[in-house]
């Protein structure tokens, strides 16, 4: 702890306590005849201003380190399975849907018939676009390619609907009358044929979907923005609108997320917070940043985020928040006096910023005002290398590596590397741009600053920028992030900064080639290899008899 400098004043405050008079002379009533002592207002005002000095390394992770977690879908959907428990999922953008199977029956008079339901998504799909049966493509936009001789028909519905059913099978059991409503799911019919299916109907099923519709508040002129969508609306809310995919907006599946999904006037999934609860200008900026063009290697465009994930009525909110959210970079989402919304993931170091020097720290005249200043935090806790895992489109979506992202060496010249799973980027170059946030805010933006502010803390809120002059550290306007905020007493506020620097979100053109995929061809029992390379040598013996 050698780097944490703390300054505690332990002396009477009397210069403070004329600007907080009021409220402080309210907490400190009870001590009778002495608190007209200068001794006695600074000991409480000590106590006040002490709540949240000590935060230290613990708030470290709170606003932008996060190690995003994967939600047990990903795996679940590589497979067909039998689990009448199984909770309902949620698709974002355009990945692989669910795999759960809800119906079977086998018939016919040999019983060489075999139907299967499969739940994709509990809510409506903008496309159903692809069936693979193992790593083949099978069944495309409606039309059958392979397996004619073992499939007799595959049926995609992107949303149940009463009056919309049909029979499947036999009809004695899947009839007209069963609609599966609001749900997204393939009905397949199956032949049990020893030629076309020689080790039996394959487990291994994917199919690509492009997800859930997402609301716009750009696109609603009943709240600020200027078109069709109502947020109380469901059938207004879009996937693609003037060829741009909202459903792979984060922000915008973090946004409906946030309202909520309801079938038949239900609420099905996600947080169901109601409008006045949510910061929608804020969501606004988020969705027109998320939708900007960055720069490639090869000097190409792309979107600068996309979401492309999938989870369950069975992930916490916390768990699904985490992951979309970590498809912005190091974005974080917040409650701020009542509202939601996000702060980070872009660069914003330019525009605003509230100015606080040594004046607006509570202390006292010819005393100086107490606050925690960490300069870095634990060596081991400091990272220069960051790795992990995504869903691979061009593997079927199971989770392969994204490559590697590399800093500056560490000051003790040991290399540590941080672990990012990524569960809602299917780009490889996506998440290695969004690493390089995570290691340049360690390597650059390392510091916390602790302390307990006057009444012009009430005009930031976290998330604001913030520029702190300090004689005492050298600082003429250092750059801060407000990390968290906390109202101790009236008008007085705990607030912890975090450094900030527009290096951070310096990351365009930081792709690198993916690792190679070590992946072994199928077994091929017609395989032969030819014999190569050999050559014939002779060596005489002599035996015992000459």
């Amino acid at each position: 702890m050698s780097k944490v400098v703390k300054i505690v004043a332990l002396v009477a405050i009397a210069a403070a306590i004329v600007v907080f008079a009021a409220p402080i002379a309210g907490a400190i009533a009870g001590l009778g005849a002495g608190i007209a002592s200068s001794a006695a207002i600074a000991a409480v005002t000590s106590a006040v201003i002490g709540v949240g000095l000590s935060i230290g390394l613990s708030a470290v992770s709170s606003l932008f380190r996060k190690a995003p977690s994967l939600s047990n879908s990903l795996a679940d959907r590589l497979s067909a399975s039998i689990n009448p428990t199984a909770p309902r999922k949620i698709v974002f953008g355009k990945t692989a849907a669910g795999n759960d199977l809800r119906f079977y029956e086998f018939y016919g008079k040999k019983k060489d018939r075999y139907a299967q339901v499969i739940a994709l998504a509990s809510h409506r799909l903008n496309a159903v676009n692809s069936f693979y049966t193992e790593e083949e493509l099978t069944w495309s936009n409606g039309s059958l390619l392979l397996h004619g001789d073992g499939i007799t028909s595959i049926r995609a519905v992107t949303e149940g609907k009463a009056g919309q059913g049909f029979a499947l099978a036999s009809g004695s059991y899947w009839n007209a009358s069963a609609t599966f409503t609001g749900c997204a799911y393939l009905a397949i019919d199956w032949k049990f044929d020893s030629k076309a299916w020689p080790s039996g109907i394959p487990s291994k099923l994917t199919t690509l979907v492009e997800g859930c519709p997402v609301y716009d508040p750009r696109l609603d002129s009943t709240n600020g923005g200027s078109g069709p969508h109502r947020i109380t609306d469901q059938s207004t809310w879009e996937y693609r609108r003037d060829g741009i995919e909202l459903g792979r907006n984060p922000a915008l599946c973090l946004l409906t997320y946030v309202i909520g999904w309801k079938i038949n006037g239900k609420a099905m999934w996600g947080m169901g917070i109601p409008s006045n609860r949510i910061n929608f200008d804020n969501f606004r900026t988020y969705a027109n940043v998320c939708e900007e063009r960055v720069l490639l290697q090869t000097g190409a465009t792309t979107q600068r985020y996309y979401c492309d994930g999938i989870f369950s009525t069975s992930d916490s909110h916390e768990s699904v928040i985490s992951a979309v959210t970590a498809a912005m970079g190091s974005c974080k989402f917040t409650d701020v006096g009542g509202l939601y919304g996000m702060v980070g993931g872009y660069d914003d170091t330019l525009g605003p910023k509230q100015n606080f020097n040594a004046d607006d720290l509570v202390g006292g005249t010819g005393a100086p005002a107490p606050y925690s200043w960490v300069p870095a935090g634990p060596s081991r806790e400091t990272y220069n290398i960051a790795r992990g895992r995504f869903a691979d489109p061009s593997q079927q979506f199971q989770l392969a590596d994204w490559g590697a992202i590399e800093t500056d060496p560490l000051p003790d010249g040991i290399d540590r590397t941080l672990s990012l799973d990524f569960g809602c980027v299917s780009s490889a170059e996506q998440c290695q741009r969004i690493a390089k946030q995570f290691l340049m805010r360690e390597a650059k933006t390392p510091g916390f600053f602790s302390a307990t502010f006057g009444p012009r803390a009430f005009a930031v809120q976290v998330g604001s920028l913030v520029s702190l002059s300090l004689p005492a550290q050298g600082w003429n306007r250092k750059l801060f992030r407000v990390q968290e905020q906390k109202e101790v007493h009236d008008m007085l506020y705990q607030m912890t900064l975090r450094e900030e620097s527009s290096e951070v979100y310096a990351w365009d053109r930081e792709e690198k080639p993916l690792p190679s995929t070590i992946r072994p061809p199928g077994y091929d029992a017609s395989m032969t290899v030819s014999v190569e390379g050999l050559s014939a040598t002779s060596t005489a013996y002599t035996g015992v008899g000459g």
